[in-house]
C-alpha cells in the first residue's frame, strides 16, 4: 500500500489554539501600542531617553545609562525611527507584547486552555500594560524572567540543548535589564531548591561540562552585546553592576506598615482578578497533586518573604503577578476541560448578567451618594442580586458541581477581564503621570509640559520662521525640560538667570525673581506633580471614594505641583 511521505507545511499544523494566541497578541499590542506618545515622559523616563539621545550627539561628556539592555536596543531603534516619546517606549512595548505570548511555550506544562488563560490575563493586566508602556528596563526583565522559566521547563521535559541556550540568553538579557530581574531570579532558583528538597529531586540530566562552557560563552556574548551596545559603548557595562547595587540597597525596613502592604494593595487595585480566582486556586490546590502548581505557590510565598525583607518594594507586585497568573492558568486547564455541557454556558451567561447588574448598581450608588445620601435603592438591589446569586450557586452546586465550578471561573474571567482591560487602558493612556494612582510614583510629569513646548514652538515660528530657531535660557535643572528642549539648538542651560539678560525666552521656577534687561511677560505652567495635598485626602466615606475612583476616576485628592514660568521678550510677539 503506498505511503504518503509529503511533508506538512507549518501553516497546515496551525490549530485553533494558535489562532487564539494570535488574537490575544493582537489585543495586547493594541492596548500597549495605541497612543504610545500621548503622555509625556516621566522624569525617570526622560533621564533614560536623554542618555540614548546624548549618545548620538558629538562631544557628549557624560551619558546616563539606567538600563543597558534598554539603552542598547533603543539606541539602535532611534536610527530607524528618530527620537520621539513613542520610539523611546517602543522597546519595552515589544517585550511587553512578547510577555503575553510566552505562555505559548508552556502549552505542554499548562495545557492549551491553561496557556491561553495565562496569556489572556497577562494581556489585560494593568500592571503588565503600564510596565510595557514605561521607558525603562522593567518590561525587559519580566520577559527575561518568564522566558528563563519557560526554557527551564522545556529543557527539563526534552533535554534539548536549544532550551539550555535560551536559558543562558534569558539570564544575560535579564542581568542587563533591571534590578527587578535579580529578585525574580533569586526566588525562582530558591523555589527550585526547596521544591526538590520537599518533593524529591527532578528527573533530568544537566548538560556536560563542554555544553556548559558553550552555553556560558553564548550567554556572555549576549551579555556583552546588550550591556555595551555591541561593544560600541563600553562604559554602559558599569551600569549592569549598578543594577545589582540598586537591588541590594532595596533591602531594609524603612517606612511604616503602609509601605509594607503597598505592593499587596497595588495587586488588589490593578490585578483584582487574583482575589476571587486566587481563592478558587487555593481550594483547587488542596485537591491537586501536581508539582507545577505547588512550585507556583512556593514561588509566590518566597516573593512574599522578599517583600518583607525589602519592606514594601513596589516592584514585587510585578513579580507576584507571574506565579499568580501561571497558577490560575494551571487551574483553568484542569477545571475547564470538557466545556460541552450546556449547563455550563447557561449558568455562565446568567452569572455574567447578575454580576454586571451588581456592578452597575454599586457604581451608580457610589456616583449618586454625594447628592442623595438617603437613597439606598441601588445598594438594596445590589444586595438582593448578591443573595440571589449566592443561593442559586448553592443549589446548582448541589445539583451539578463541575458545571457550576466551570461557570464560576468563566464568569469571573469575563467580568474581571473586562474591568482589567478598562483599568489598563486608563492607567496606560491617561493616568501614567497621575500621582493619585497607587502605582504612579512622585514626581511625575505634568500635562502642561506639552503645552509649554508647543507655546515655545509657536513663538519661535513667529519670531524666527522656524519652530526651533528662538534662543532660550533655561535655569530649571530637570530631565523633563532637558529632554523636551533638546531640539532647540540655541538653548543655554544655567543655574540662575544672569542680570540684564536679553535672551528671547527664559524659563525659571515659579516665585524666582529675575533681573531682565528688557520688557518680558510671563505665563506659568505645571512641570512636575510632586505629591498630594494632605488636607485633600481626608474623607468621611473612604470606601465609597475608593469605589468612585476605581469606577469613574473621580477623586477629591489634589496634586501638589512644581511650576515654572515661561518669560517671553515682548518684541518677539509684537506685530
Amino acid at each position: 500500500m503506498p505511503q504518503n511521505n509529503q511533508k506538512i507545511s507549518w501553516w497546515q499544523r496551525l490549530t485553533i489554539a494558535d489562532g487564539l494566541f494570535l488574537l490575544i497578541g493582537v489585543a495586547a499590542a493594541i492596548l500597549r501600542f495605541a497612543e504610545l506618545g500621548h503622555i509625556p515622559l516621566s522624569p525617570a523616563e526622560a533621564a533614560g531617553a536623554l542618555g540614548v539621545w546624548q549618545f548620538w550627539q558629538p562631544d557628549t561628556a557624560v551619558i546616563t545609562v539606567q538600563s543597558p539592555a534598554y539603552f542598547t536596543l533603543t539606541a539602535l531603534l532611534t536610527q530607524l525611527f528618530g527620537f520621539s516619546d513613542a520610539v523611546m517606549r517602543a522597546v519595552p512595548v515589544l517585550f511587553g507584547v512578547g510577555l503575553t505570548l510566552l505562555p505559548w511555550l508552556l502549552r505542554r506544562q499548562l495545557g492549551n486552555m491553561g496557556a491561553l488563560v495565562t496569556s489572556l490575563l497577562l494581556a489585560v493586566s494593568p500592571l503588565a500594560a503600564i510596565t510595557a508602556r514605561t521607558a525603562n528596563g522593567d518590561a525587559i526583565a519580566l520577559f527575561a524572567l518568564l522566558l528563563f522559566f519557560a526554557a527551564w521547563l522545556r529543557y527539563e521535559e526534552s533535554e534539548e540543548l536549544r532550551w539550555f541556550y535560551a536559558m543562558m540568553g534569558a539570564v544575560a538579557l535579564g542581568l542587563t535589564s533591571s534590578a527587578l530581574f535579580y529578585g525574580g531570579l533569586l526566588t525562582l532558583l530558591l523555589t527550585h531548591r526547596l521544591d526538590g528538597a520537599l518533593l524529591g529531586p527532578y528527573d533530568y540530566t544537566w548538560p556536560r561540562r563542554g555544553i556548559w562552557q558553550k552555553a556560558g560563552a553564548f550567554g556572555l556574548v549576549v551579555f556583552l552585546a546588550l550591556g555595551s551596545l555591541f561593544l560600541w559603548h563600553l562604559p554602559a557595562l558599569g551600569s549592569t553592576a549598578s543594577l545589582l547595587g540598586d537591588w541590594v540597597r532595596s533591602f531594609g525596613f524603612s517606612g511604616g506598615l503602609d509601605a509594607l502592604i503597598n505592593p499587596l494593595l497595588t495587586l488588589v487595585r490593578y490585578e483584582i482578578v487574583l482575589l476571587p480566582l486566587g481563592l478558587m486556586a487555593m481550594l483547587w490546590l488542596l485537591k491537586s497533586n501536581g508539582r507545577l502548581p505547588n512550585f507556583m505557590m512556593l514561588w509566590a510565598v518566597l516573593l512574599l518573604v522578599l517583600l518583607a525583607l525589602q519592606w514594601g518594594n513596589p516592584s514585587i507586585a510585578l513579580l507576584l503577578m507571574l506565579p499568580g497568573y501561571l497558577l490560575l492558568g494551571q487551574m483553568a486547564d484542569d477545571v475547564l476541560q470538557g466545556l460541552d455541557d450546556p449547563l455550563t454556558w447557561i449558568f455562565t451567561i446568567g452569572l455574567v448578567l447578575l454580576g454586571a447588574l451588581m456592578f452597575v448598581n454599586i457604581a451608580r450608588f457610589a456616583r449618586l451618594v454625594s447628592y442623595s445620601a438617603e437613597d439606598l435603592s441601588n445598594m438594596w438591589l445590589a444586595l438582593f442580586v448578591f443573595v440571589f446569586t449566592a443561593v442559586t450557586v448553592y443549589f446548582f452546586w448541589a445539583w451539578a458541581q463541575r458545571p457550576t465550578y466551570q461557570a464560576l471561573i468563566l464568569a469571573a474571567l469575563v467580568l474581571f477581564g473586562f474591568y482589567q482591560w478598562g483599568t489598563a487602558w486608563w492607567l496606560g493612556h491617561d493616568a501614567a503621570n497621575d500621582v493619585r494612582e497607587r502605582w504612579v510614583q512622585a514626581p511625575a510629569t505634568d500635562d502642561d509640559v506639552p503645552v509649554l513646548i508647543h507655546t515655545i514652538q509657536e513663538i519661535s515660528s513667529q519670531a524666527s520662521g522656524s519652530d526651533v530657531g528662538v534662543d532660550i535660557l533655561n535655569s530649571v535643572d530637570s530631565p523633563v525640560l532637558h529632554w523636551y528642549l533638546r531640539q532647540f539648538p540655541q538653548l543655554t542651560m544655567a543655574n540662575a538667570v544672569p542680570l540684564n539678560t536679553q535672551t528671547g525666552i527664559v524659563i525659571t521656577l515659579q516665585n524666582i525673581e529675575a533681573g531682565f534687561g528688557s520688557d518680558y511677560f510671563g505665563s506659568d505652567f505645571g512641570l512636575l506633580r510632586t505629591g498630594l495635598v494632605p488636607e485633600s485626602l481626608g474623607s468621611p466615606l473612604p470606601t465609597l471614594d475608593t469605589i468612585r475612583w476605581w469606577f469613574f476616576h473621580d477623586s477629591h485628592a489634589i496634586a501638589t505641583e512644581e511650576r515654572v514660568v515661561l518669560w517671553i521678550r515682548t518684541d518677539l510677539v509684537q506685530p
